[in-house]
């Protein structure tokens, strides 16, 4: 992800497996970090000496700005920010850089600069929901981003222009280079300025345009598109001659005189990382997900990364294994996050902390697309401890976008394009967003069945009838204007249950995000609050003590909820947060809204991993071994299941202790 080429036109940065790697055009790639940190997003000075990338290896909770010198290769630490820097652009003399301060949930930020001879940082812009990466003017008074552009005052989403900010304080300029069309997304489409600040290069309709502009960066004419296939990434040579860009699972290279476009091959292999060794756990209880009966003093144990099989504690069943002393603890299924959207925001902390809740499995639907592979890939490889990533790409939305990770697709031709990319690195599942047409959707959930992935939405009808796999939210906004799943007061009717019990499809309500499940939590354990495993994230993703009365029930979304279970709907637990513990707070409302505990951790174990097709969700022999071993009996109290003391992910055994900062989980 994020490849740059050189200015010399010579090499490339790029990002893969957690790494900065640096490569000739044509030859081998070299691994510059090789180590556990998370690496993103580098850009190279104007001179070519320096790189410049976002990292969290200085061990805190967030990513800063770190510049490596190619000649010395020295690198240093250039921000310490109480947030995430991302995004960096070099200033045209080198003597600046420009960044998204990452300060907000999906995110949100501020637009800063930092001098590199000092450190010293000073914000341009002020928090925006989402903006794009920086780039300067060529006169090196304005930077330049994507930012969502307002559409109308019916509806949020609106269309990704170019948002002008002065570094001196004048006022924002804003520029749409064509009335009513969006540029792609606000991640991977531009704008990125040509070193002589003559062109900016912008994604549009899936395809590569340039467009001629002044020396503060305004447009002077209409886009020309240089390419006829998929374009992702652009960056350019010093001379402008020539754009790299990733098209698919390709990187190509652009010759603008000649026309020519040719592969720039990248050899790169991984192994996936699985056990051969021995696990043992004694468990105390064991909740197998499938009978609402535990089982007391067992062992499980696991060969390679599956349960050989179940018996009753022996110490003997140990002797050359790795043992796992739950004797006073209850072993259940590893917990399945439903819906979350994949970031970098917190660096390695996000899977840790995935892992400290008990989250061994995640699926996201609707991520920026080489990001979510990068982590899924290096989860695979070990290169990072996390759960299991089931990850999509963009969120597909029709010509106007609100979230970051959404692309606005124009037309019908430009769905294909999309598509193909989608099958190019073979996502996991698609998400169809809320403005897609009926008949571009049923061609997305036709895609995706091809490819023998699933497809979602937010819709009930027509979706079903077009074979639509699950829905998500039991609100969730509507291009329609109006909601599918419930009328007025969020009440939903026979209708819908009878369309989801006949479908077979899921449901994943969502009702954490209306923050009672988790009042409820906080009420419940008031200690919670201070958990340790909280320092994992950073400010705006820690729970404070809510100032509103506790939820004694799960509302009208969870009457809905309960309607349609009781009619067949399989439920299944998700959160739209990137924060673990909100899981346990979901399951709370579960129960809060009337299942029994154990029904509700079916809808975190059992259910969403027949969903997904995988050999997890249960604790049997022969099954993979993600487990969450935990202190006391979630089948008489559900919140049992936030106090995770081991999680067992892909047979490797993470003891809470060890995630965390902090000497101890309380």
């Amino acid at each position: 992800m994020n490849p740059v080429l050189s200015p010399d036109g010579a090499q490339v940065a790029f990002v893969a497996l957690g790494d900065l790697y640096l490569m000739p055009v044509g030859g081998a790639p070299r691994n510059l970090t090789n180590d556990a940190a998370l690496d993103t997003e580098p850009a190279w000075s104007p001179d070519g000496r320096y790189l410049a990338w976002s990292s969290d290896r200085a061990g805190g909770t967030l990513l800063d700005l770190w510049p490596y010198d190619t000649q010395t290769q020295q690198m240093r630490q250039l921000t310490r920010e109480a947030t995430s820097a991302m995004g960096p652009a070099w200033s045209p003399d080198g003597s600046r850089i420009a960044f998204l301060d990452v300060d907000g949930i999906w995110r949100a930020a501020s637009v800063a600069v930092v001098e590199v001879a000092t450190g010293r940082v000073t914000t341009i812009h002020a928090q925006m929901f989402g903006p794009g990466a920086p780039t300067w003017s060529a006169d090196g008074s304005r930077v330049l981003i994507a930012s969502l552009r307002p559409y109308s005052s019916r509806f949020r989403e609106g269309t990704n222009q170019l948002l002008s900010i002065s570094v001196r304080g004048d006022p924002d300029v804003w520029f749409v280079p064509v009335s009513h069309l969006s540029i792609d997304s606000r991640v991977g489409a531009g704008p990125v300025a040509s070193p002589d600040g003559s062109r900016l290069a912008l994604v549009y309709e899936g395809q590569l345009s340039a467009v001629p502009v002044s020396r503060d960066g305004a447009p002077l004419g209409p886009p020309r598109r240089v390419t006829t296939e998929m374009a992702h990434a652009p960056s350019w040579s010093a001379d402008g001659r020539r754009l790299l860009y990733q098209s698919n699972d390709r990187l190509r290279l652009l010759d603008l005189e000649l026309g020519t476009t040719r592969d720039v091959p990248v050899a790169l292999e991984y192994t996936p990382a699985i056990p051969t060794g021995r696990v043992v756990v004694h468990g105390g209880r064991l909740i197998d997900g499938t009978s609402s009966v535990a089982r007391e003093n067992v062992d499980i144990i696991i060969s390679g990364n599956r349960i050989e099989r179940i018996v009753p504690h022996d110490a003997s069943n140990a002797v050359g294994a790795q043992a796992v002393d739950a004797s006073r603890l209850t072993v259940m299924p590893g917990l399945i996050e439903f819906h979350t959207h994949l970031q970098k925001d917190f660096g390695t902390n996000a899977m840790r902390a995935y892992l400290a809740f008990g989250v061994t499995t995640v699926r996201s639907p609707g991520s920026t697309p080489y990001e979510a592979i990068e982590d899924r890939e290096a989860v695979d490889a070990g290169v990072r401890p996390g759960p299991r990533l089931f990850v999509s790409g963009y969120l597909m939305e029709w010509q106007r976008v609100y979230y970051k990770m959404a692309v606005a697709i124009s037309s019908t031709a430009h769905l294909d394009l999309e598509l193909a990319r989608v099958k190019a690195p073979q996502f996991d599942l698609l998400k169809s967003y809320v403005r897609m047409p009926d008949l571009q959707q049923r061609r997305i959930i036709d895609f995706a069945h091809a490819m023998g992935v699933p497809a979602a939405s937010h819709e009930v009808y027509p979706s079903a009838l077009s074979g639509m796999d699950g829905t998500e939210h039991t609100t969730g906004t509507s291009g329609r204007g109006y909601s599918t799943k419930a009328a007025t007061l969020q009440r939903s009717y026979g209708d819908v249950a009878a369309i989801f019990a006949g479908s077979g499809m899921t449901l994943t309500p969502t009702l954490a995000l209306g923050g009672g499940g988790m009042r409820a939590l906080l009420a419940r354990d008031t200690t919670f609050v201070r958990d340790a495993r909280f320092s994992l994230y950073p400010a705006w993703l820690k729970p404070r003590p809510f100032a509103a009365a506790p939820a004694t029930s799960a509302g009208p979304g969870g009457e809905m909820m309960m309607k349609l279970f009781r009619a067949g709907t399989r439920v299944v637990a998700g959160t739209d947060t990137p924060n673990a513990a909100t899981l346990h707070g979901e399951l709370l409302t579960y129960v809060m809204a009337g299942m029994t505990p154990f029904q509700a951790l079916q809808t975190a174990t059992v259910h969403p991993a027949a969903a997904l097709g995988i050999d997890a969700g249960s604790i049997a022999a022969g099954k993979l071994a993600y487990l969450a071993i935990v202190e006391g009996d979630p089948l008489t109290d559900i919140t049992v299941t936030a106090r995770v003391r081991y999680t067992v992910a892909n047979a490797r055994v993470y003891d809470v202790r060890q995630l965390v900062p902090a000497p101890s989980v309380p």
